[in-house]
This record gives C-alpha cells, structure tokens and sequence, in this order.
C-alpha cells in the first residue's frame, strides 16, 4: 500500500495561530485580508494542495514564513548537545534543514532557502561570530548539503563587501539578497569589508559549502 505523500503544511500543527497582517507584510501588492484568511484556512483543512498560481506561490510562502517563524527556536533556549533545537533549525550545528518533500510544492530551491532563512534567522540575535555563517541542507533518507548562507554584519547602509568567487570579483551591498552559484561541493570564497565584517575579520578568505542552492548572502543585517 502506498505511503501517504506529506503536504507543505503537515509539520505545522500551529497555522492557526498565524497573524494575517504578519501574511500582509511579506506580500505586494497584499490581498485583502478575508482572502488570506480564506486561504489559510483552507491550507490548514487541506495541507497537502499544491498552489495553482504565482500569486498563490507567494501566499504559500508567506504562510511558510510565518509558521517558521513560530516554529523556531525561541530566543535564549539552549539547544541540545547534538539535536540542536528543532526540525529545522540547528544551532549547534549551524545548519538550515530543509524536507525535500517541500519541493514538490515549492520546486524553485532559492525561493524555498530564502523563506527559510526569513522565518528563521531574520532578526535573530547572534549569539557569536560563527552564526554568520549557515549550511543548508535537504533532509530526506540521506540528507544532501546544498548551499551555504552568509549573513555579513555591515555597519551602515553605505557599506559594502568585495568578493572574489572562483576567479570573479563581485561587490555586495548593505541591505541587499545576493545568489552566487557554486555547483561544486566546496567554494573558496575571498572578502574584504568597507566598513563591516565576516566572522569577526574585516578581511579574510575561507571555505564554505557549495552545492546545487550556491550561496546565499543576506545583507539585511545592519
């Protein structure tokens, strides 16, 4: 007998305690909020329908978001010694876990990374340098490293970062969602700050996770 395929939502037993103004702020233009409403209830009846349009991919995002949100660790809890704190989110280990069944609803990776990192590393406090730096990886009967993310700490909104990436140079700037693609299973990446800094260095060159994702650097952090 075939196993019952998992929907999106089925790891939430929370959806309706999501607030449709927080659905409002990752969307533009918003619906109006009886939609969201009608749509998120209907998500929570049915978990396993798959989003018909663009406009309901991004509903579905930011219902993904949000259920990070409160699915994450909270502030300040010390996570376990190798567990770390929940399905998704390893803070011993620094890693960013994905289901890969998700894909079958959101089947763009940097989309699905990007609500992942939004719902859970968005305004988190950084409890030490090392949390600059995350691996993502998909979570099924064997578990695929796919990517990295970096979240630099820039100083001002004028700041900026100058990378060197297989060869090519590249400047990021602050307040800015860069992908860079690195298709091999590690990247050498080199980095020197205007103003801001990376794992506690201003300037400096490193290895980090590659993959089919690349790597991620959210610069939002300022």
């Amino acid at each position: 007998m075939p196993s019952k395929l998992s929907g999106l939502f089925d790891s939430f037993d929370n959806l309706d305690q999501i607030d449709v103004s927080n659905l409002i702020a990752w969307l533009k233009p918003a619906p109006e909020p009886i939609q969201l409403e009608n749509y998120l209830a209907n998500r929570i009846l049915y978990p396993q329908t798959l989003p018909l349009t663009i406009s309901d991919m991004k509903i579905e995002l930011a219902i993904l978001r949000e259920a990070l949100r409160l699915n994450g660790p909270p502030p300040g809890l010390p996570a376990g010694p190798l567990l770390g704190d929940n399905p998704f989110l390893n803070t011993t280990l620094r890693k960013i876990i994905i289901p890969e069944h998700f894909l079958r609803f959101v089947p763009n990776l940097g989309d699905l990374t990007w609500a992942f990192v939004d719902g859970l590393l968005i305004n988190r406090k950084k409890k030490d340098i090392f949390e600059d730096l995350w691996t993502v990886v998909l979570a099924s009967e064997t578990d695929e490293v796919v990517g990295s993310i970096v979240t630099p700490r820039f100083k001002n909104r004028e700041d900026y970062v100058d990378l060197n990436i297989l060869g090519k140079n590249l400047r990021v700037k602050a307040g800015s969602l860069t992908v860079i693609p690195c298709p091999k299973d590690r990247c050498k990446i080199a980095y020197k700050f205007s103003n801001g800094e990376l794992l506690g260095k201003k300037e400096a060159a490193l290895e980090i996770y590659g993959g089919r994702l690349g790597f991620l650097i959210d610069g939002r952090s300022i």
